[in-house]
């Protein structure tokens, strides 16, 4: 099998304390098209907490150049509120407000982020990935120890839907392909918070084997670094873009750490 294109990113971009080290000091107009000029793809965190608007869905496909790909965060409704059951509103509403991602392909995949406290019950769950299936991939990111289950496992390959691989405090990481394409967060391993973490340049060489065994059994992997402190989350990313030896993309120029403002990324400073 040819090894797959990986394409790094962040969960979000619109974040102030990004200016100064990732968006210029002055500041930026419009903080996605910038981004865009740096990554090939990021991941719509926003929509967990409120869906967007059909305008502003349009407008993120127009601001970004025809290469760039989204990732979108299923709603808490459907995941936490509802807990999976009794979905088929807010996921016609899901699929709307993200139909002008989809038409202009754009849509990568919908991330399923499930709550810590819901245990894995194969009936329910089977339901709800039958509801969930569509024409957009999706990728399942489970955050309690019984969904780490052959019973689970078989489900998503049944379904096709990718096991996202975590980085964080309390699972452990599991390199399984369920799926063509691959789907990696990394959250951060701070205290109390776990986003509030800078990746040490140990800790990301780590990650290229990891990294390279998913790309070799997918067609696809789509990694996205959510530790937003600082920006953090974009320098990780660019840092681990440069040791997986990436390119950059190809409606840019060569961006790498040291050509963007603000002070030198750290990579062997502690985290």
């Amino acid at each position: 099998m040819t090894p797959g294109a990986v394409k790094l990113g962040c969960s979000g971009w619109d974040y102030a304390e990004w200016v100064g080290r990732f968006y210029p000091r002055r500041g930026v107009e419009d903080r996605l098209r910038h981004y865009a000029g740096v990554f090939p793809v990021v991941e719509v965190n926003s929509s967990f907490y409120h869906l967007p608007t059909l305008r502003t869905v349009e407008s993120w496909a127009r601001r970004t150049p025809a290469g760039f790909r989204f990732t979108a965060k299923v709603p808490q409704e459907i995941t936490h509120d509802r807990r999976l059951q009794d979905v088929e509103e807010p996921l016609r509403a899901l699929r709307s407000a993200f139909k002008p991602l989809v038409h202009a392909g754009k849509l990568s995949a919908f991330l399923v982020q499930l709550p810590p406290s819901l245990s894995f019950h194969e009936e329910e769950v089977r339901a709800f990935y039958r509801r969930m299936a569509g024409d957009v991939p999706v990728a399942v990111e489970f955050r309690e120890e019984s969904w780490l289950s052959e019973a689970s496992f078989a489900l998503l390959e049944e379904f096709r839907f990718a096991q996202v691989v975590v980085d964080e405090p309390k699972l452990p990481v599991i390199l399984r392909n369920t799926a063509p394409f691959a789907y990696v967060r990394w959250h951060g391993h701070g205290s109390p918070l776990w986003y509030d973490y800078t990746y040490r340049g140990e800790e990301l060489s780590a990650w290229v084997p990891r990294v390279r065994e998913l790309q070799a059994r997918s067609s696809l992997v789509l990694g996205f670094f959510n530790n937003h402190f600082r920006a953090d989350a974009p320098m990780n990313a660019l840092e681990l873009s440069e040791r997986l030896g990436l390119s950059p993309p190809p409606w840019t120029g060569r961006l790498l750490p040291a050509d963007l403002p603000g002070p030198p990324s750290g990579r062997d400073a502690p985290g």
